[in-house]
């Protein structure tokens, strides 16, 4: 009922998603399954996002964990955006990617807090990663930095495409990543506000 969920919320968002499409997708006949196994078809998207978050952020943790001692802000946006690149390339993983940034967009303030929940404690990671590698940069910043650089690669990446009709002059996948790391590490590292 998982995979189920998580491939209807990811085509057709939440609101477009039935009881009754879970269960055929899910090749299950009684039809209160959902509510005796989750308690009701939140229950069943909060285990679906569970399940996404948590693939994505052991991912995050690993790739930073196999970094060198000092952290660099191109090693915080590849640990960000790769794990994420895998993803899409398998459809669970597309449904997955999918699913959280529905849940980042259209699905109200409780898909909002599931995701946050599910992608909290990597991003206080990947935080205190950016200051190490730009001590300059202080918390709230970097928090926030943070929060921006995940909705970005949520919502860039699985909208692969839009390039394909863009006036650019490369739709080279490897190159659009390069150029999305860029974004993401410039928008880290620049300030508004004047250094003291």
């Amino acid at each position: 009922m998982i995979e189920a969920i998580t491939e209807l919320v990811a085509e057709r968002g939440l609101d477009g998603t039935s009881v009754r499409n879970i269960n055929k997708l899910a090749g299950v006949a009684n039809q209160s399954a959902v509510n005796y196994h989750f308690g009701n078809v939140w229950g069943l998207v909060e285990a679906a996002v569970a399940e996404a978050t948590s693939a994505y952020s052991h991912d995050i943790e690993t790739m930073l964990a196999a970094q060198r001692a000092t952290l660099t802000l191109m090693d915080i946006a590849e640990a960000m955006i790769r794990p994420i690149v895998r993803m899409v390339v398998t459809p669970q993983g597309r449904g997955r990617v999918q699913l959280m940034a529905r849940m980042a967009g259209d699905c109200g303030q409780r898909g909002r807090e599931l995701l946050a929940r599910g992608l909290g404690p990597v991003s206080l990671q990947l935080s205190a990663g950016a200051r190490q590698a730009l001590p300059a940069l202080d918390q709230e910043a970097a928090g926030v930095k943070i929060l921006y650089a995940f909705n970005t690669v949520l919502n860039v990446i699985p909208d692969a495409g839009l390039e394909r009709w863009w006036p650019l002059e490369t739709t080279s996948r490897d190159r659009l990543d390069r150029y999305l790391r860029d974004y993401i590490v410039g928008g880290i590292s620049f300030s508004s506000r004047p250094l003291p």
